[in-house]
């Protein structure tokens, strides 16, 4: 008789419509060291795991680091429903890495905990890696996806990404200006800034612009817009953006400082926000010395900058006000692209009011 472990989070009520003879089932968000110290050395069959239990799951190689506690032939994997997560190249991976057993329904953890997959009953992961085609997340094989539907209409996977030309000391062969745009408080509206600067710049300049580890940005629904799994996977699809002149990276917490060219740092200004900052990272106001604090979402009037930068000790490049991510264009946002020397962004009639 098999015993297995469960580790879910988000998905546990799809893991718990499923009869598994349990010896531990434990519910949360977990690193691999938390892994280690919670399950120790206790012997069991499979480990079914809810994808989003695993902390930062949307970095592929979190992921991988993470499932080598357990090893491929004891893992069952649950996925969610994140176009990330579908994606060609985040499953082609777990595929390479040995990890066949992943499903995003009941149907199909009950399946495999009987009929493990085998690498034939996977390999179409690997061989869409040479097709050109894009594939949409819906056309899965139905031995590990069962019959559920899964309504992907809007959005479609991009498949040109081939993981196996992606070397951990890839170098950034481009032409193009890179922008990195990092969160210092919580919530400081990273995905929402790129967005604006993106849909401004192209006015004027080829852009593109990725987004780390998450899929925020997917409510935009703009073409100009992908996703990466990792540092490997961002380098890659810079070195093939060939006729970009700038590329702006929302980067959720990557600390690759030397990727970019600029770095914009965004701080709400709000006394709960900043001082929650400071006390998770005291070492936050050198951090922020190799790029640009921004101010974002500020209610403060310019005339306050000097106190605000006397009390905190920052900075400041920018005040950026609440804006209207609605809107066409705004001017406050070509006056930050105009300092950043982007001199394209003045060349209309518009912009004669503060020339």
């Amino acid at each position: 008789m098999n015993i297995n472990i469960i580790i879910k989070n988000q998905n546990s009520k799809i893991i718990d419509s499923v009869d598994i003879n349990s010896i531990k089932t434990i519910s949360g968000e977990f690193t691999r060291e938390a892994i280690e110290l919670e399950l120790g050395n206790l012997l069991y069959s499979t480990a079914v795991i809810d994808i989003t239990a695993i902390k930062n799951y949307f970095d592929i190689k979190e992921v991988l680091r993470f499932l080598s506690f357990f090893g491929p032939s004891k893992t069952i994997l649950l996925l969610n429903n994140s176009e990330l997560v579908n994606s060609s190249s985040y499953l082609s991976l777990l595929v390479q890495n040995g990890y066949y057993n992943f499903t995003r329904n009941a149907a199909g953890i009950n399946y495999l905990l009987t009929h493990p997959n085998s690498l034939n009953d996977v390999s179409k992961y690997i061989d869409s890696l040479n097709s050109t085609s894009n594939i949409a997340v819906n056309s899965m094989g139905p031995n590990t996806f069962g019959n559920q539907t899964y309504q992907s209409n809007q959005y479609v996977v991009n498949t040109d990404y081939n993981p196996g030309y992606v070397k951990e000391n890839e170098s950034i062969k481009t032409g193009a200006r890179i922008i990195g745009i990092q969160n210092i408080t919580e919530h400081a509206g990273a995905t929402t800034f790129m967005y604006m600067m993106l849909k401004h710049l192209r006015i004027n300049y080829k852009v593109k612009a990725f987004e780390m580890f998450r899929q925020d940005s997917v409510y935009f629904k703009d073409n100009d817009i992908s996703f990466c799994t990792s540092v490997e996977d961002l380098k890659y699809r810079i070195n093939i953006t060939s006729d970009a002149e700038i590329i702006l990276v929302d980067l959720n917490g990557l600390k690759e400082p030397s990727l970019c060219h600029d770095i914009l740092y965004l701080v709400n200004p709000g006394i709960i926000s900043l001082n929650k900052a400071l006390k998770k990272d005291t070492n936050v106001r050198e951090k922020v010395m190799d790029g640009k604090v921004i101010l974002n979402q500020s209610a403060m009037k310019d005339e306050e900058m000097t106190n605000f930068e006397y009390e905190t000790k920052f900075k400041v490049y920018y005040n950026m006000p609440v804006i209207n991510d609605r809107a066409e264009r705004l001017l406050v946002v070509d006056k930050l692209l105009l300092k950043l020397g982007f001199g394209k962004q003045g060349s209309t009639s518009f912009f004669g009011l503060f020339k």
